[in-house]
């Protein structure tokens, strides 16, 4: 048994080298790329798109593999901070490019980006957040861009005598929410909330509320990007504007325990006449059960879409982000990455036909100013709704932020609001959000989080370093044992023979278990002297 193991074992190595070494002759590329769920079927979808590419490049083939949002921001900076298991190609989400970026371990395409005069084909948007905010350096390609805008039920406003256009202020919309929830209306059997919004248990929390503190001219950090100013006046009372709609009922409580996906199967069920989502959303609202869609329900044939409503100040502004594609400096296939990732980047077709998949809008401006856009009702809302975009600034600790001191201090408020809605007032979001003024300009003064990353492979080296070491020790104290080191090397070779497979197998898989449980512990260890926590990553 154990020959005719080694035997195909011996085979399957040998086909796979020959396999390899036949592709290599041939001149064939394999390029790794790693993607985020952005359409039911990722890898599917992404390879249909590639298939017009890969036809006129026979020499390229692709391996995608789909990451989780939830553990892709530990994965990227585990390839970041090391030279091992790294993609040619990699999604990196808007708000986490600064992070990562700022570890060096991207590729600067600033030289090829300016080389083929790329700037003039984007969306201004979508090149925001392309490289380290104020570096100049271009570190990656945009690809889709996720912007939100308001959906409302055409048959609510209807009942009740309401136009889009009462909807498009501040003081209309408050208004418009008010005489809904008056109306108590039931339609199809469902009651009726004027308006559904999500508290701490969602994902994107900060994308929520930032448009409420935008348009009221506040803002989250300074242009210096030095300090934080989430407790300006214009931020609080902006935010407290938002949390408002809570405070008078017009959101249903239960809500604030819900995230997005939940909200937004509750307006397409008929639950709410109003609420906030992106493209992907009209999507679902467009496309049939059998393809993940909810076209059959009454909401779908009674919606309406519109930019987010104008602040007493004038000002529109949405939540604009999305994702950019970038290579790794270690990658060993730069010029065939760098064609492919134009490819999806600026191709007008490629660009047409992900989004049609996934929902997202395009970064190419030849493909948002088609007809598939501009011609349709809906569709046209996004591409306005673009012009009034805005991102966060692509800086290294921006990310900590996003991850790790935002969702806590904002689900710690969200909590409170839910205890006592009528009773939260503006002073007590002051007050956290002073504290959470004070969380931010620690962490900028703090040492960088990648800075401890860059240095995390040389723990590491430590660490075995020290268990070699350790063996060591152990081998010369047992060499009285064993009556001399040669006795005891003989006893080693003997044992060998008869337990080949605990040494080839048993014992690389304990000693591989081991480091994996160490090394996050002595890791913990090291970020807790930088102030670091357990969101960081």
């Amino acid at each position: 048994m154990k020959k005719i193991l080694a035997i195909i074992m011996l085979f399957l190595l040998i086909f796979t080298v020959g396999c390899s070494k036949k592709e290599q002759n041939q001149g064939i590329v394999t390029l790794n790329i790693w993607m985020m769920p952005n359409s039911q079927e990722p890898e599917n979808d992404l390879n249909a798109v590639l298939e017009p590419f890969l036809k006129a490049n026979p020499n390229i083939k692709v391996k995608i593999s789909s990451l989780d949002w939830g553990a892709a921001w530990s994965k990227l900076t585990t390839a970041a901070s090391s030279s091992t298991d790294v993609p040619d190609i990699v999604q990196i989400g808007t708000t986490w490019l600064g992070a990562i970026a700022s570890m060096g371990a991207l590729e600067d395409l600033t030289e090829r980006f300016q080389k083929d005069a790329l700037a003039d084909k984007y969306v201004p948007l979508s090149l925001s957040n392309v490289g380290p905010a104020g570096s100049g350096r271009i570190s990656s390609l945009p690809w889709i861009i996720d912007i939100r805008a308001m959906f409302y039920r055409t048959d609510v406003l209807s009942r009740l005598g309401l136009q889009p256009k009462d909807l498009s202020t501040w003081e209309g919309l408050d208004k418009s929410l008010a005489k809904i929830k008056e109306a108590k209306l039931v339609i199809n059997g469902k009651k009726v909330s004027p308006l559904g919004i999500t508290g701490k248990n969602d994902w994107n929390i900060i994308h929520n509320v930032a448009p409420w503190i935008w348009m009221n001219g506040g803002s989250f950090i300074d242009k210096d990007f030095k300090n934080s100013n989430i407790a300006s006046k214009a931020a609080v009372e902006g935010l407290y504007f938002y949390i408002d709609f809570v405070r008078k009922g017009y959101v249903p409580i239960t809500c604030l325990e819900q995230n997005s996906a939940q909200i937004s199967s509750g307006f397409n069920n008929g639950l709410y006449a109003v609420y906030f989502d992106g493209p992907y959303a009209l999507r679902t609202l467009t496309l049939p059960p059998e393809r993940g869609g909810s076209s059959n329900l009454p909401v779908a044939k009674n919606f309406g879409i519109s930019v987010y409503p104008a602040s007493p100040q004038g000002k529109i502004f949405t939540y604009g982000g999305g994702s950019n594609l970038a290579m790794f400096k270690v990658g060993k296939h730069k010029e065939e990455a760098w064609k492919l990732i134009k490819y999806l980047s600026l191709n007008k077709e490629a660009q047409l036909a992900y989004s049609k998949l996934s929902g997202f809008i395009p970064v190419a401006k030849n493909a948002l100013h088609s007809p598939y856009f501009t011609d349709d009702p809906y569709r046209k809302v996004f591409v306005e709704s673009v012009k009034y975009g805005r991102n966060y600034p692509a800086i290294e600790r921006w990310a900590r932020m996003e991850t790790g001191v935002f969702p806590p201090r904002f689900g710690y408020i969200w909590n409170k609001v839910v205890q006592d809605p009528e009773g939260f007032t503006k002073e007590e979001l002051e007050k956290e959000l002073l504290q959470n003024q004070y969380e931010i300009n620690k962490l900028i003064q703090s040492e960088g989080m990648l800075s401890a990353l860059g240095n995390f492979p040389l723990i590491i080296t430590i660490i075995i370093s020290i268990f070699f070491i350790s063996i060591l020790i152990f081998v010369f104290r047992t060499k009285k044992k064993f009556g001399g080191m040669k006795d005891f090397w003989e006893r080693k070779a003997k044992d060998f023979k008869h337990y080949k497979v605990a040494y080839f197998f048993i014992a690389p898989a304990a000693l591989g278990m081991l480091l994996m449980h160490l090394i996050p512990i002595l890791q913990g260890i090291y970020m807790a002297f930088l102030n670091l926590n357990q969101f960081t990553f």
